[in-house]
Formats: C-alpha cells, sequence, structure tokens
C-alpha cells in the first residue's frame, strides 16, 4: 500500500485497525453475554423462590384450616425405588391434595373402609367421561406398613378447581401460573402392558407422568420433603425404624433418564466423572444419605457415625418440608458442584469429610434453591 502524502486525507482502515475492532468487539461481546446470563440466571432465582413462597403459603393455610399436612394418601403408600415404579411422588401427593382433580378410596382386604369416600370416589370416576370427555386416570397404592390399599382417580380436566374434603368442596389453596406447571405430560400414568399401539414407557422413565408437577423457573420439577413425625432419625435407618423423613417417590426425579426441560440425567455414577446428582439414585459411599442429612437436619446437628461404623441419622429436623430447586444446571446438589479434590477435581466423598460443626456449611457450596417451611 502506498502511504498517504503529507495533508492527504486517510479514507480507509488498515487490516490492523479492523482486527484490533473485531477483537474488541467479541471481547466486549463475551463480557456482555456473561452479564446478560447472570442477569437472566438471578432473575429465574428470583422466580423459583416465588413460586416456592406460594407453595409454601399454600400448605401453611391448608395445615391452619384442616390440622394435618396436605397429601391425598399417607406418604407410605408412595412408591419407592427408581422411577419406574415410583408413579406418585410426595410433591405430586401435596399438589392434588391443595388444587384438587383427585378422589381416594381407602380399602382393607378389599373393603372400603368408609362407604361415603367409596362412594364420592365412584361417582367422580364414572362421570369423568360424560363431563371431561376423556378417560380418568385411576390406579392404586398401598401403605404396607398398615396393609391399607388406597383406590386413586384423577381427572387431569378438574385439577386446579379446587378439593374435595371430608364432603365439602373446597377452592383451591394453589393456583399457579401457567409456566410453573410441567407441561410434558404423557397420556397415561403407570407403566402398563396395556399402553397404545406405538405408545411405550420412555416418557415415565424419563420421568414425566400426568400427574401436574410444580417447575422451577428453568424448568425442572420442584421437590418436596415433608416430615411426617418429630422424633426418630432424619432419614430412614434399621428396619423397625421410623424415620422423620421417608423418601418415598423422590426417586421418580432422580431416577429419571432425562428430566425435565433441560432432560438431565439426575444418576449419580462416580465413575462418570464429575455428572450426576450427588442424592441421586446408585450413589457410593453414604453420598447420598450425608447431603440429604444435611438438607433435612437442623445446622446445629452433626453427621455421626454408631457404634457399629454406620451413620445413625439421629438430630433434629430442620422444619415441617422442605423445597428443593436444582438450579440453573438443573440437577439436584450436582456432583459437579461441591467439595472435590483440587487435584482431579473428582467430588471428594462424605467419608473423607471430617466430623465438624459447619457441615452444612457445604450446601452453600452449590447453586441449588432451597426453602424451608412449617414447624
Amino acid at each position: 500500500m502506498t502511504p498517504p502524502h503529507r495533508g492527504q486525507r486517510r479514507t480507509a482502515f488498515t487490516l490492523v485497525e479492523i482486527l484490533v475492532v473485531i477483537a474488541l468487539i467479541g471481547v466486549l461481546a463475551g463480557i456482555l453475554l456473561v452479564a446478560v446470563g447472570g442477569a437472566t440466571n438471578a432473575a429465574r432465582a428470583m422466580r423459583t423462590k416465588a413460586t416456592m413462597e406460594s407453595l409454601s403459603a399454600a400448605i401453611d393455610s391448608f395445615v391452619l384450616e384442616h390440622g394435618t399436612m396436605p397429601g391425598i394418601v399417607p406418604i407410605a403408600a408412595l412408591h419407592t425405588g427408581g422411577s419406574a415404579d415410583a408413579w406418585m411422588t410426595n410433591t405430586q401427593n401435596i399438589l392434588l391434595h391443595l388444587m384438587g382433580g383427585a378422589r381416594v378410596s381407602p380399602m382393607s382386604n378389599d373393603i372400603p373402609l368408609s362407604p361415603s369416600l367409596e362412594a364420592e370416589y365412584n361417582r367422580f370416576k364414572d362421570a369423568a367421561v360424560s363431563e371431561d370427555g376423556v378417560e380418568p386416570l385411576s390406579f392404586t397404592l398401598t401403605d404396607s406398613d398398615h396393609d391399607i390399599t388406597y383406590q386413586v382417580v384423577v381427572r387431569t380436566p378438574r385439577i386446579g378447581e379446587g378439593p374435595w374434603i371430608n364432603g365439602q368442596d373446597y377452592s383451591p389453596y394453589l393456583s399457579p401460573k401457567e409456566h410453573e406447571l410441567l407441561e410434558q405430560w404423557v397420556w397415561g400414568y403407570g407403566n402398563s402392558s396395556e399402553l397404545p399401539d406405538g405408545e411405550d414407557n420412555q416418557a415415565i422413565t424419563a420421568g414425566f407422568t400426568a400427574l401436574p408437577d410444580l417447575v422451577d423457573a428453568w424448568g425442572q420439577p420442584i421437590i418436596v420433603f415433608r416430615r411426617e413425625r418429630d422424633s426418630g432419625p432424619i432419614l430412614p435407618g434399621g428396619p423397625g425404624v421410623l424415620p422423620q423423613f421417608r423418601l418415598n417417590g423422590i426417586d421418580r426425579y432422580l431416577g429419571a433418564t432425562n428430566l425435565g426441560q433441560l432432560q438431565e440425567r439426575q444418576l449419580c455414577r462416580s465413575g462418570e466423572s464429575a455428572r450426576g446428582s450427588r442424592i441421586g439414585d446408585q450413589c457410593e459411599s453414604l453420598e447420598r444419605e450425608y447431603w440429604l442429612y444435611l438438607l433435612l437436619s437442623h445446622p446445629a446437628m452433626r453427621w455421626e457415625y454408631g457404634d457399629e461404623g454406620d451413620p445413625d441419622y439421629l438430630g433434629t429436623g430442620r422444619s415441617g418440608y422442605a423445597m428443593l430447586s436444582p438450579g440453573p444446571d438443573g440437577i439436584y446438589f450436582a456432583r459437579h458442584d461441591g467439595p472435590k479434590d483440587d487435584t482431579t477435581g473428582v467430588p471428594i466423598p462424605p467419608d473423607e469429610f471430617p466430623a465438624s460443626e459447619n457441615d452444612h456449611d457445604r450446601l452453600k457450596e452449590f447453586d441449588d434453591i432451597v426453602m424451608y417451611g412449617g414447624s
């Protein structure tokens, strides 16, 4: 290029100048994207907390009016195990009692325990097709502790109209906004051999059913842990000992193959680098129990081992219920969050943690959103 003469006006940028400008634009765009992403996550966290506060207010209002925590069946009747047979979660159990759309008839040895509940169950079920135009969802749940079977029928178009309690219709205690309910419902409910042609159980094992799920602002279900009693171990332990918190139903979320809108698996497999959930299925070295104990126990409690080397889970529960959102990464207590080895980056198992009074502070190392309520 011929340099301009003195006094002659330059009309073009040099190649170096253009490259410098492009580089500056790229740097500024990167900074802007990080700032916008952080602001978006902060806004979503606020929306999630607002959803949790609405649920908390609904639960507290229900307890004040009826003297008991909501739930159309006892927690002991909710299925345990992986996503395939955990047909109804504790969150769904609570939502159906707060929002309505379900009827339950308890049975013992195939004999209804309440003629009035049985009559209302049959009326509600039989009227589904004529009033809603769709078949209802019906299934049974068994409380093995008391040898009671619960017949449950749900009419999804009626969810949100308010519950029917002790022969009386009530206004809904919770009316979620459209974006607060999981939209990915499937046609059916349980794992049945009577699936329509071309259908399979993939949606159910993925973590979706036709029952409502309350979701956070990232599209992942909010898990609710409900305390049943004020004494005993925090978590299920040895046989015959009733815990304060049962874990029935949570593995429909934590055992899912691709849960929620983010479709991230929640399995806890240490062999898969640092992916998965620290409280998910297939955790090793008491990792799942350790984090759940910290989540549900009072901050003054310590993780203790008994005389035989097993954890005793004793202590005081933190509150009547706890709500958990996985936060921006979509994974509940993700293994890529929390304490890790500084050299390898591998999550540190709980048996390498020294027993201390500040174990609960480790919960702050995750991006999960936790809210407590109840007494």
